[in-house]
């Protein structure tokens, strides 16, 4: 009697408190349950919500577990708490009262057997058959919800850090001595307001003592509870933990009460719990409930006895539930829509549409609206200028480059409805002046002479005037002769005949580099040579028109 006497008074203690501080669980919010670690979930899985900003939750456990290792039976007898804070996070904390530890293998220790043999990950110190009644650990935790369906999230979110101060009877094997840390990702969702699913995954870090080195794990699990809107509801769980290492390793042996000697090495088989449990929950938030789990993973060892793989789980304790989903109110009826506003028509004309660069356009637009509404205007051109731009009638001035010029109007009947046209403007540069033709006479020269006649000053002149008007003109110089003479001689009496042309016309002013001189001597004979009355006109010096 008395190894059951410390969780009785425990769990009669909290039942008690519960009772004086429930109070009936408002519409906002619903059902809900700790876990064994004291935050909001479940049983054994936690879920994404939290407790609402103030309220607490108190419950009592005696949860039980299976490991491999000395096929030990593991009982806690616990006291949890919770305290929400600011309807985002819960502050928690899971003191186990008393921790027994059962080892079912005989001897203690087989360094033969790594599997059931050996030392276990979490109570490592455990050198007892049997542990009796002696205080546990505290564990101690944060979780923080990211969303919540509370607040009309799809899902609830939640990240949780929890830490293991090792408050247990080290040297009864009840603990590892060494603090713990965990964190875990933890997502839930509520569906039709009858069943709660919730899966959860992180870490755990755990302290080793000294000339022990426990492997850490990555551990997950996933729960369903249902129907969540009754007062009697079944909750189903798996859970697991995956180790880092598949050893414990020992720098020395430890020695069982039965002087067995434990190896160096000790296997970690990997835990599988599967747990169900059936509660009862009154309107006020207290439950109370009790459950079996199965070790799924676990060896029966040496006397295939099922209490080394079955648990029995019980709990008592209070929740105050967590916020409810609630729809988002339907919308107002919306008023009745107003008349529907038809937009105005517009179309935009000029005159002139065609014009040279500087000149002016008027633009008109002519407008109407169906629902007589005033209108407004507003002209636009990417280039040009308009005045004014918004009236009716508009002046555009066209610019200085050529081509077609778009000119919009927009309309806008003060009630959203609006109208655009274009007309597009060409301007188009007058075409240019045509160009001039200048003609000079040939400029005659007597006889193998190469000095200007009185005669020739008159067109030459003509020609210095025509140069002097436009830059542009510029003259070749060609010096020609007749046929008497040798080519040689005459070579050069043609030149002798252009260079006196261009000596004159520089000494009137006109540039060198506007003359070009050139000799043909009688190589291009414009008159017949035979006679005389022709041969004397190819003595002469032409000036050849060049336009640059």
């Amino acid at each position: 009697m008395k190894r059951f006497l410390v969780p009785a008074i425990l769990a009669a203690c909290l039942c008690l408190l519960a009772g004086g501080m429930a109070s009936a669980q408002e519409s906002e919010t619903r059902p809900a349950n700790t876990t064994w670690l004291g935050d909001t979930g479940l049983w054994f899985v936690p879920t994404g919500e939290v407790l609402p900003n103030g309220q607490w939750s108190v419950s009592g456990y005696r949860a039980n577990i299976d490991r491999a290792q000395g096929l030990t039976d593991i009982s806690h007898f616990i006291g949890t708490f919770g305290v929400g804070v600011g309807d985002r996070a819960e502050i928690f904390g899971s003191l186990r009262a008393d921790t027994r530890i059962r080892r079912a293998t005989r001897p203690l220790f087989d360094p033969s057997d790594s599997v059931n043999g050996g030392v276990q990950n979490d109570f490592p110190l455990a050198t007892d058959f049997w542990n009796d009644d002696h205080i546990g650990d505290l564990i101690l935790g944060v979780k923080y919800n990211l969303l919540s369906e509370g607040k009309r999230a799809p899902l609830a979110f939640a990240l949780r850090g929890m830490f293991k101060v090792p408050t247990g009877d080290k040297d009864a094997g009840k603990s590892s001595g060494e603090p713990d840390a965990s964190i875990d990702l933890i997502l839930s969702k509520h569906i039709g307001e009858r069943v709660e699913v919730s899966v959860f995954g992180g870490v755990l870090y755990r302290g080793s003592p000294d000339g022990i080195n426990l492997t850490n794990s990555v551990r997950w699990g996933a729960g369903v509870g249902f129907p969540t809107n009754s007062p009697i509801r079944v909750i189903t769980e798996f859970r697991a933990e995956v180790p880092t290492n598949d050893q414990v390793l020992l720098s020395s042996p430890l020695t069982g009460v039965d002087g067995t000697l434990s190896a160096l090495s000790s296997q970690v088989t990997v835990p599988l719990d599967l747990s169900v449990g059936v509660q009862w929950q009154s309107p006020r938030g207290m439950f109370i409930g009790t459950g079996v789990s199965y070790a799924v993973n676990q060896d029966r060892g040496l006397f295939g006895s099922t209490g080394n793989i079955l648990g029995l789980q019980v709990r008592v304790g209070y929740h105050p539930g967590v916020s409810r989903y609630v729809a988002p109110p339907a919308p107002a009826a919306r008023p009745a829509d107003p008349p529907v506003n038809r937009p105005p028509t517009v179309a935009a004309m000029c005159d002139p549409c065609e014009l040279a660069p500087g000149e002016s356009s008027t633009v008109t637009a002519r407008a109407s609206d169906p629902d007589g509404d005033t209108l407004s205007y507003r002209w636009a051109t990417p280039t040009g200028t308009l005045s004014p731009s918004n009236q009716m009638t508009s002046t555009w001035t066209a610019p200085d480059a050529d081509g077609p010029v778009p000119v919009t109007v927009t309309v806008d009947d003060g009630r959203g409805g609006t109208a655009s046209d274009t007309t597009t403007i060409r301007v188009v540069s007058p075409p240019p002046p045509p160009a001039r033709e200048y003609s000079f006479e040939d400029v005659h020269f007597d006889f193998d002479r190469y000095t200007l006649r009185p005669g020739a000053v008159r067109i030459l002149d003509e020609a210095i005037a025509a140069m002097n008007e436009d830059d542009s003109l510029s003259l070749t110089l060609e010096g020609h002769t007749c046929n008497i003479g040798t080519s040689e001689y005459n070579q050069a009496l043609g030149e002798r005949r252009a260079n006196s042309v261009r000596d004159y016309m520089t000494s009137r002013g006109i540039s060198a580099n506007r003359l070009q001189p050139v000799t043909f001597g009688e190589e291009r004979p414009m008159h017949d040579n035979a006679r005389e009355e022709t041969r004397r006109l190819n003595r002469r010096a032409a000036l050849v028109v060049r336009l640059q």
